[in-house]
């Protein structure tokens, strides 16, 4: 590993920061320490994924990106296995950074800043003496893929901690399988010769697009509001169609 660039991990963080601040513009009061606590567990789920791919090399488990290449079972498992402690460590993080735990958006915000710390520091350090263009649209754009990548683990999130416990057994194990399969299919789209790209932007689109439908769902008001056509405004305004201006009051029939 080359010595850490620190260009690039300035850069690399004010990229993350910046990203986790647009993802905290719905939450209200607190939002700086939201985005600072999302940011921080992110930095904690890089180091402990850090720790999983040494406690597997030293199982005698060398996960490489190289293996994505190889095709067959070899592929999918390093893929599946890259996306479950990668994810896996983003769930810990955000479980460590989140406190309101009766505000879903608070838990998506905090989501948004896990990704991106997480993504700052893996390019940061994996990059650096990399190729210049190459390390810049990794951390510009790596914060966005990991927050989407991590979106099922919010959502299980926010949910589990309105339904109490229980739903930890249950949702946390789903959420955190989802978004360790797109993970892993992003990955495995990243090194198709062909049709890669498509594939990785179905990925990435598949977490937005189920978290669209489900808050369309939650708010049909909304939803048929923005459906209604557009009708303009009449024509002289100050006179409303019983034919009073404003202010004044109905003439007494006689």
């Amino acid at each position: 590993m080359e010595p850490l660039d620190p260009v690039l991990a300035v850069v690399s963080l004010g990229f993350a920061a910046g990203w986790a601040w647009l993802g905290a513009l719905r939450y209200g009061g607190g939002r700086s320490g939201l985005v600072l606590r999302g940011l921080l567990g992110g930095v904690a789920a890089f180091g402990l994924a850090h720790a999983a791919y040494q406690l597997l090399l030293a199982a005698g488990s060398d996960l490489r990106w190289e293996q994505l290449f190889g095709g067959g079972w070899g592929s999918l498992r390093a893929a599946a296995l890259i996306g479950l402690v990668e994810e896996g460590a983003k769930l810990a993080g955000l479980a460590l950074a989140v406190r309101a735990a009766t505000r879903p958006g608070a838990v998506m915000g905090t989501t948004i800043a896990v990704g991106a710390g997480f993504a700052a520091l893996e390019t940061a350090l994996t990059l650096s003496g990399g190729p210049a263009g190459l390390a810049l649209s990794r951390a510009a754009f790596a914060p966005v893929a990991h927050a989407v990548l991590a979106v099922p683990l919010g959502f299980g999130l926010a949910v589990a901690l309105r339904r109490g416990p229980r739903a930890w057994l249950t949702l946390l194990p789903l959420a955190l399988a989802l978004s360790a399969a797109l993970h892993g299919a992003g990955d495995l789209a990243l090194a198709a010769p062909r049709f890669g790209r498509l594939g990785f932007a179905l990925a990435m689109c598949a977490p937005v697009v189920g978290l669209f439908l489900h808050l369309r769902w939650r708010q049909p008001v909304v939803a048929a509001a923005w459906a209604a056509p557009y009708r303009p405004a009449p024509s002289n305004p100050s006179r409303s169609s019983s034919g009073l201006t404003p202010g004044s009051r109905p003439r007494k029939s006689t």
